[in-house]
């Protein structure tokens, strides 16, 4: 008996290595002496050529393992994956040209392989060409038998013996082959028929060949670069010289990875739609759902699954091996004979068929109902998977396909952890004798844990059969090419086998004879369960290998190049990962496109156990919002800065999340990748970021004597370089590090020269500028180097709103007449912050809202030696690149005012026109805050010179220029105007010109009336910002003065406290109703009734006389009165009426008789309004 089928074994397994989890609810497997088992009298090789042989049961099984040109692309695939893994320089283009020749080139027949890889198409999609095309295609591509073959024993010679001459022997044999490909694949490409749909189909029909050939051109390329690199770094090859016709292969190669994918994609996708758009004359014109399905099926894996790996050619990104994944899967069917179409539309059977795109599921059981029968002939008539997500342990349901019946009984197979099913052989009765929908009636399981072949069945009933059954075998070829017997061995077997099921669903089709329609989901076998980080290759983990996605994370179908589907990313992923040294450190990065643009990138986090929180800013890779036909180029890779060693912890959760509110910006991740550090990958790094760092500072100037800067760098560029420099390791790279330090320095130095605005970088303090309390200058935000500008939000006093405001006025003799400048510079984050610059008036009115989403950049805290830029995932800034950084604060000159969101950078322009030193218009550059919640943090604020203007812009300063001068000149005749009657009214106050003395009959009504005067001057303060001085401020400060000593002197000499009543009734006896108004913005006495009483007693000095004037008002009924009475009983008083209109001034002489007198004011009916009472000693 074979040992693989021996039952004790077989349980022994189950039971210690727990390999097989199996259900109760069916037979064990094998059951002994039964006749119809399948493989019952066999041993695995019987079975093997059995499989070949298509020979059970009797009759055929139909197979859907191609023995050609399937497992060719299996094969071809598989040696692929193999040599990425291989770090050694020639690892690939050894083993892969070993193993690719014998398949695409049999030594029985070298036309045969290329001619079915076409013959295969062409069955698919049945449509005719002419012969001649698909010969001459054959001819083209079998020419490169003898070119490959050469090279690849020029290599082993080589390897075996690398003397000079066989070392360049191989350059040479190198450049050939590129060349023969070179022509060989546009010739293959052209050589199609002149009508554009018989061309179209004609490359259709070459595209599993065109692939095929273009990996071979690509493992040469990738073979070059690596070689010329290993020469080069090895100082035994010194002695070489360059060839005549010496190439730079990395651009060749680079360039031909993006042509190849892109072409292979887009053909692909060109057949896939002419069968979508073909009708099947054999369907009544309904299009064949099968041969769309065979067609991507087949395409997949011949060109597809190729295509994916293309990437992994790109030395500059995968400097050691590489381990790849394949996640797509593919579907073969069962019962598709009985027209489908006739039911369903196509989209229909595409959604019931095949899953949507989902997240990486692993298959934990297959359930299966069969008919409540006793008799023969049963079969299953419904069943539901168990799966579970990578490295998940919660298994997951899915629904329940077919004809299910409450009465029906369950029969499972359960899977455990490593356990896969490779191969399935599939028993279905003939629908002729049934009622009911034509299903299975028996499976058997051909699985594998890795190291044995593990055989298993499930079967509906008892088994017993006597109507005519449909026999196919289900499953996909080997992955690696092997030798048996001197025959290859094409069929799978239980430790080489290139896929594994995941998944079963069905379709009951309600024809005459009802058919039950399954289709077989398989994923490919590159698929690691454990999620592996490898120490000495770079792991690639694919995005939907994830095993928990956020509500508003989906997986989306894959671009065709990406070797499976993508996680739109939104909110959150989480990967788990295994891995055991725990002394080995990565760098992580991500594959992904994105359609943000740079001020609305998308921003991502990780997090890792035991690993400081990584961030990062996301590119945008492309435009629009279709992602379902990405090229190559709009996938691009981006790392993480930091460092990471993992915690001693064999499974690792990676948890990424979105922390941008650009909820619009759509990001796809393709692959998570781990590249483990070693020191030439350490000291490569260097390299490449010191000469980054060279590259940047080069482009900093305008000229070879670098004495200017171009216009396009931004202050906050040098800054950003100069960190950059910082970084630069100094252990390996001492001199240039202080080299390019002496040039950023001297950058730093012609920028602040070119500024015209002061102290532009705040490394002075405020010291230039006017600014408001709450404005304070820090140094605690790693975004900026140095000190920058902190603004808080605005004050509000008893809902009074204080503005924070910070301006400076750049002085005439800085500017040129007739010259644009640049006004820009860099905003942390902010919030209802507004900017306005002026000269001519208003030209820049800006708010700016920029959120904090900087800060995931660096770290939050900084210690003694400051923040560690160099430990950050800071993305350098696209430094001297404006068109990159995509300035979207910018002016509008359509507009008035401008709300600028989400940029960091802002730039606008200000014309001048001719310059007067003595009226000093300058330009005013201001920033405000007026909401108590706004902020702001700048930085790195500049105006400099763009050049002179002309054309329209000239015309349209000499416009603003004139219409400001107009304006201007209104002004000051307005102004001129209200300081005349102002300063006439304040001179009628004094009795002489240095404001002495009042004249002895002004009163405090022209005291405030002359007051009102001076506050109705024009252009006291500031457009922008109440409390700063404008074009009048010194004339109101002025008059203003003299009008404050008025009023000190109508105090001082008044003898009667508080006679103004400013103070309320303080100073004032008060009885009954009567109290202090504010009547337009007087203080006046008030009383109410005839019980209401004020008074004052007052010392004098006794035998002077003296004035009382009063100004009053009375209203209603009645009499209000002032009296004053001394000691001796003697009184004056004044006397109001409603009679008298108005408020009215009366005056009285008094002579009193003691040094104490009584002032009372009173009333007998109605209102008495008293504004002021003033007691004058008449020797004042």
């Amino acid at each position: 008996m074979n040992p693989y089928q021996n039952k004790n074994e077989y349980e022994t397994l189950n039971a210690s290595q727990k390999k097989l989890n199996i259900s109760n609810n069916y037979t064990r497997y094998p059951i002994e002496n039964s006749p119809k088992q399948l493989l019952q009298s066999t041993n695995y090789k019987d079975w093997l050529n059995m499989c070949q042989q298509n020979q059970q049961y009797g009759g055929d099984f139909e197979t859907f393992i191609d023995s050609g040109e399937l497992s060719a692309y299996t094969i071809v695939v598989g040696t692929v994956l193999t040599g990425f893994g291989f770090t050694t320089p020639l690892g690939l283009a050894l083993i892969g040209f070993g193993t690719l020749i014998p398949v695409l080139f049999p030594a029985q027949d070298q036309s045969n392989t290329w001619s079915d890889f076409i013959t295969q198409t062409k069955n698919i999609i049945k449509k005719e060409i002419a012969s001649t095309y698909i010969s001459n295609a054959n001819k083209i591509l079998n020419r490169s038998f003898n070119v490959i073959s050469t090279y690849h024993n020029h290599l082993k010679t080589w390897e075996n013996n690398p003397n000079p001459q066989n070392t360049q022997d191989v350059r040479t044999q190198i450049q050939l082959v590129h060349y023969h490909f070179q022509n060989v694949i546009p010739e293959l490409v052209n050589s199609c028929p002149p009508n554009p749909s018989d061309c179209d189909y004609y490359n259709i029909l070459v595209l599993s060949s065109y692939a095929q050939a273009a990996n071979l051109h690509l493992t040469v390329l990738n073979q070059a670069v690596k070689f010329e690199a290993y020469l080069k770094n090895n100082r035994q090859f010194d002695y070489l010289e360059p060839l005549p016709t010496a190439i730079d292969y990395y651009p060749v190669l680079t360039k031909a990875i993006e042509d190849y994918t892109n072409y292979c994609v887009t053909t692909y996708k060109k057949g896939l739609n002419l069968i979508k758009t073909t009708p099947d004359s054999n369907l009544d014109g309904n299009i064949n759902w099968n041969t769309y399905n065979t067609y991507r099926t087949k395409m997949t894996t011949a060109v597809l699954d190729l295509v994916a790996l293309f990437p992994n050619y790109d030395v500059g990104k995968y400097p050691i091996g590489v381990q790849s994944e394949l996640t797509r899967e593919i579907y073969q069917v069962l019962n598709f004979e009985e027209s489908p179409y006739k039911y369903y539309d196509f989209q229909y059977q595409e959604d019931s068929l095949t899953r949507r795109p989902h997240l990486f599921t692993w298959l934990d059981s297959l359930n299966f109902y069969e008919k409540a029968q006793t008799t023969p002939n049963n079969f299953f008539t419904s069943h539901y998977n168990m799966f579970h997500y990578t490295l998940d342990n919660i298994s997951q349901k899915s629904s329940v396909f077919g004809n299910h019946n409450v009465t029906d009984k369950l029969k499972s197979l359960g899977l455990a952890t490593n356990i896969y099913i490779f191969l399935l052989n599939v028993i279905s009765l003939d629908n002729k004798y049934l009622n009911d929908y034509n299903n299975i009636s028996k499976m058997d399981f051909f699985i594998t844990n890795g190291t044995r072949l593990l055989e298993k069945e499930l079967t509906a009933g008892s088994g017993q059969i006597t109507y005519d059954v449909n026999k196919n075998i289900f499953g996909l070829p080997i992955l690696k090419r092997r030798e048996n017997q001197g025959n290859p061995t094409l069929f799978p077997t239980y430790d080489n086998y290139s896929h594994i099921l995941s998944f079963i669903k069905s379709l009951s089709i309600p024809a005459t004879y009802k058919t039950q329609v399954y289709t077989f989901a398989w994923t490919h076998s590159s698929v690691d369960p454990k999620n592996t980080i490898y120490t000495h290759l770079t792991t690639q983990i694919p995005a939907v290998k994830a095993n928990s996605l956020g509500t508003a994370s989906k997986v989306v179908q894959g671009p065709g190049h990406t070797g499976g589907d993508l996680i739109d990313f939104k909110d959150h992923f989480k990967i788990t990962c295994q891995h055991s040294n725990f002394q080995q450190s990565y760098f992580i990065r991500i594959r992904y496109a994105s359609n943000g643009s740079a001020n609305t990138r998308a921003v991502i986090n990780l997090s890792i156990p035991g690993v400081a929180e990584l961030g990062m800013a996301l590119n945008p890779t492309f435009s629009g919002t279709d992602y379902t036909n990405l090229k190559y180029k709009d996938f691009q890779y981006l790392e993480f800065s930091n460092e990471v060693k993992f915690a001693p912890n064999q499974n690792i959760s990676l948890v990424f999340n979105r922390s941008d509110v650009y909820t619009n910006t759509t990001v796809l991740i393709d692959k998570i990748e781990f590249l483990p550090i070693t020191r030439s990958i350490r000291e490569d790094r260097e390299k490449q970021k010191l000469e980054t760092v060279q590259q940047i500072i080069n482009t900093f100037y305008a000229n070879p004597i670098k004495n200017t800067l171009q216009s396009e760098l931004t202050d906050y560029d040098i800054d950003q370089a100069a960190n950059l420099v910082e970084c630069i390791s100094e252990e390996l790279y001492p001199k240039e590090k202080m080299l390019l330090l002496d040039e950023v320095k001297n950058a730093k130095q012609l920028s602040q020269s070119r500024n015209v605005l002061q102290n532009g970088d705040f490394e002075s303090a405020t010291l230039g500028w006017t600014t408001s309390d709450n404005i304070t200058i820090q140094e605690d935000d790693p975004i900026f180097k140095g000190h920058y500008l902190h603004m808080s939000g605005a004050r509000d006093i008893d809902g009074t709103i204080f503005p924070t405001y910070i301006f400076q006025k750049i002085d005439e003799s800085k500017l040129k007449p007739y010259t644009r400048y640049l006004v820009r510079g860099f905003v942390g984050s902010s919030k209802d912050v507004e900017l306005v610059v002026s000269r001519y008036g208003e030209e820049i009115d800006a708010i700016m809202n920029v959120p904090a989403d900087l800060n995931y950049l660096y770290p939050s805290t900084f210690d003694c030696e400051g923040s560690n830029r160099c430990e950050t995932s800071a993305v350098p800034a696209n430094i001297g690149n404006t068109s990159d950084m995509l300035y979207s604060c910018q002016y509008d000159t359509g507009k008035k005012h401008v709300v600028c969101q989400d940029s960091h950078q802002f730039s606008f322009t200000i014309d001048t026109g001719a310059l007067d030193t003595n009226e000093n218009i300058g330009v005013w550059v201001m920033f405000k805050i007026s909401s108590p919640d706004g902020y702001a943090s700048l930085d790195n604020l500049e105006v400099i010179e763009e050049g002179p203007i002309d054309g329209e812009a000239l015309s349209r300063v000499k416009h603003m220029e004139k219409k400001w001068n107009d304006q201007m000149e209104a002004k000051r005749s307005e102004t001129q105007q209200a300081y005349d009657v102002a300063k006439q009214a304040i001179d009628a106050l004094f009795t002489n010109v240095q404001d002495e003395a009042l004249q002895f009959d002004t009163t405090l009504a022209q005291i405030q009336y002359a007051e009102y005067l001076v506050q109705s001057i024009p252009y006291v303060y500031n457009d922008w910002l109440s409390d700063v001085p404008g074009m009048n401020y010194d004339i109101y400060v002025e008059l203003d003065a003299r009008v404050a000593q008025a009023r000190y002197l109508y105090d001082t000499r008044n003898i009667i406290k508080n006679g103004d009543f400013t103070q309320g009734v303080m100073g004032w006896h008060v009885t009954g109703n009567a109290d202090v108004q504010q009547i337009d913005g007087v203080s006046v006495l008030v009383l109410s009734n005839w019980s209401a009483g004020v008074s004052q007693n007052v010392h004098l000095q006794h035998n002077h006389g003296y004035v009382l004037r009063v100004i009053a008002k009375k209203e209603g009924p009645g009499n209000g009165y002032v009296t004053l009475m001394d000691c001796e009983e003697n009184q004056e008083k004044l006397t109001f009426t409603s009679c008298e209109e108005g408020y009215i001034t009366k005056t009285v002489d008094v002579f009193p008789d003691t040094d104490r007198v009584r002032i009372e004011i009173g009333e007998t009916e109605g209102s008495f309004y008293i504004e002021s009472i003033e007691l004058i000693c008449m020797n004042e």
